[in-house]
């Protein structure tokens, strides 16, 4: 069973919520990964592309969390993942992230915060900042003329993310494993963060 939600919408995020609880009776596991960004710097930035960005980066995260939260509290049990982002802690040189690294930095602190304030209700809730891997979100900017050797530079690995590479911590985020584990933004970025 899936519910397609259109995570921009607030209302959607509750009808979705809801069909899973009519359908299982219960969640133990939430997985934020939707996304969008673009390439603008600021001054190019139209409002609306901001607003866009931050709700569907930021907000979705914020209103899927709280929905879902709900239920967890009361279930006293649950797994949180936000996907976050490199971008959250370093910018590459060139800009034109401002929108997207902003919402990631949200989804950063919204995810300590939510740790600490669900800790008592054995919620974890963590976040899995990837590098770049090559994504529909990714794509446009990997085909740019130089951005591989940005990567070379400022990547000690020298290269995308493959795919399954987040496989393994997503699962041991999701699992009984990590029942200690709560408010951790954890890297998965060839050493990007390290230099």
């Amino acid at each position: 069973m899936y519910a397609v939600t259109d995570v921009g919408d607030v209302n959607n995020i509750a009808e979705s919520v809801q069909k899973v609880m009519d359908t299982y009776g219960r969640i133990d596991i939430l997985v934020n990964a939707a996304g969008i960004g673009n390439n603008l710097m600021v001054v190019d930035q139209a409002k609306e592309n901001w607003d866009s960005i931050i709700s569907i980066n930021l907000s979705s995260v914020y209103y899927m969390c709280k929905a879902v939260g709900e239920i967890m509290i009361k279930q006293n049990y649950g797994k949180i993942i936000n996907i976050g982002s490199i971008h959250s802690r370093v910018i590459f040189p060139g800009g034109g992230i401002s929108a997207y690294s902003s919402a990631k930095g949200g989804v950063m602190n919204l995810t300590k915060d939510l740790a600490v304030e669900w800790a008592q209700y054995d919620i974890t809730v963590n976040a899995i900042c990837p590098a770049v891997f090559k994504t529909e979100l990714t794509e446009d900017s990997i085909d740019l003329p130089g951005f591989m050797d940005l990567i070379k530079a400022y990547c000690p690995a020298g290269r995308l993310g493959e795919p399954g590479e987040l496989d393994g911590l997503a699962i041991y985020l999701a699992s009984d494993a990590s029942s200690f584990c709560t408010g951790q933004l954890i890297c998965v970025d060839g050493g990007g963060t390290a230099i």
